[in-house]
């Protein structure tokens, strides 16, 4: 037997009221921790290691560092393009895109993580159709 159905129908709204406003509490809370997750994230990848290009003076990303490697594989895996600010994203992206280039013209041997970085750099580009990265990684 269902005592559920028993109670008063003030309690039942009372109960139901409750069980929607903490779901929905809950939600809004995992969301913004999501948001701030991402804004952290893609502030971090700002302070990925740099050094100075060879090819023309420029600082770009270390490509072979475990650290840009991590925090573009997160970055990687949290874009969905609907982000207000996927200008700055692309910018990111764009760097690494410059970085691999000038890795590639110096440097050319294969390392573990510069394959890493030129993959995730060349998913992004391909499913957001950007083709000046997809130009400078190509």
């Amino acid at each position: 037997m269902n005592y559920f159905d028993l109670l008063p129908d003030d309690i039942i709204k009372s109960i139901y009221f409750f069980i929607q406003t903490s779901y929905a509490s809950s939600i809004i809370k995992s969301w913004r921790r999501y948001y701030s997750f991402k804004r952290y994230i893609i502030n971090y990848t700002n302070f990925s290691p740099t050094i100075q290009s060879f090819v023309d003076n420029d600082y770009v990303y270390v490509v072979t560092s475990p650290y840009t490697y991590f925090y573009f594989k997160q970055l990687n895996k949290l874009i969905t393009g609907n982000e207000s600010y996927l200008h700055s994203i692309y910018w990111l992206y764009y760097c690494l895109a410059v970085s691999i280039d000038d890795y590639e013209w110096v440097s050319g041997s294969v390392n573990h993580y510069y394959s890493y970085n030129k993959l995730f750099c060349l998913q992004i580009a391909l499913k957001f159709e950007w083709r000046q990265i997809i130009e400078i990684i190509g």
